[in-house]
């Protein structure tokens, strides 16, 4: 059984698309995945990138293509009240089980309840009648959401991913192999099987070559 790092937050559409099929792809490719709850934002703030929402000709794409993909996949897209959603307490949630062998069914319901149904997972009612239908305890989950240790526990995750050189959600790390997106799943399965090389170091010759030309960076008329 190969074990598989799934960076994902509940806030990416394409995350919740390929958590639809998660659990399929494990059976069908003998891997585990291994559910790594992240802060999207903390990602980009790292990175010094953007995310899709954050650009309206991007957005307007972004919503397009996840139709597109999910009709593709035959799975259902209500999407959220408001996109882009404040993710903290739904992740938090999913971190206080996140070393239970249901964690990644508790990531998909969330995120299917987010993007499959259109509920509101800004909600900590709305997060916690989605954690008991799961079949976890909720008891004071509030309270617990919002702990000092939760979340640091959440805080710690992200910088570990910033570390491993995660930019983006989701992504799927195997080894020293990193795939970024839903729409890289069928690589993963690839690699997993021993049918795509390793390209992590064999990218090395490539990027040691220097750089002949940059973008100037134009800075917005509001910064």
């Amino acid at each position: 059984m190969t074990q598989v790092d799934f960076y994902f937050d509940f806030v990416s559409p394409y995350s919740y698309l390929a958590l639809t099929q998660a659990r399929t792809f494990e059976g069908h490719h003998g891997v585990r995945f291994e559910v790594r709850p992240v802060v999207y934002a903390k990602l980009l703030d790292a990175t010094g990138l953007s995310g899709p929402a954050e650009i309206e000709v991007k957005r307007r794409y972004t919503f397009a293509d996840v139709l597109r993909v999910a009709h593709r996949l035959g799975v259902p897209l209500a999407g959220p009240p408001a996109h882009p959603f404040r993710s903290l307490e739904a992740l938090r949630a999913l971190m206080l089980w996140r070393e239970d062998d249901r964690a990644l069914d508790l990531a998909v319901a969330l995120s299917t309840a987010a993007w499959g149904k259109g509920r509101d997972l800004t909600d900590v009612a709305v997060i916690a009648d989605v954690v008991a239908a799961a079949g976890f305890d909720v008891q004071d989950l509030a309270r617990r959401v919002t702990s000092g240790p939760v979340k640091q526990a959440l805080a710690d995750a992200t910088a570990s991913a910033v570390r491993a050189g995660v930019f983006g959600v989701p992504t799927f790390v195997v080894g020293d192999e990193m795939f970024w997106g839903q729409d890289r799943m069928a690589d993963l399965a690839e690699h997993v099987a021993g049918r795509l090389p390793a390209t992590s170091k064999a990218a090395a010759p490539m990027l040691a070559r220097p750089r002949d030309a940059d973008r100037r960076i134009l800075r917005p008329p509001w910064s």
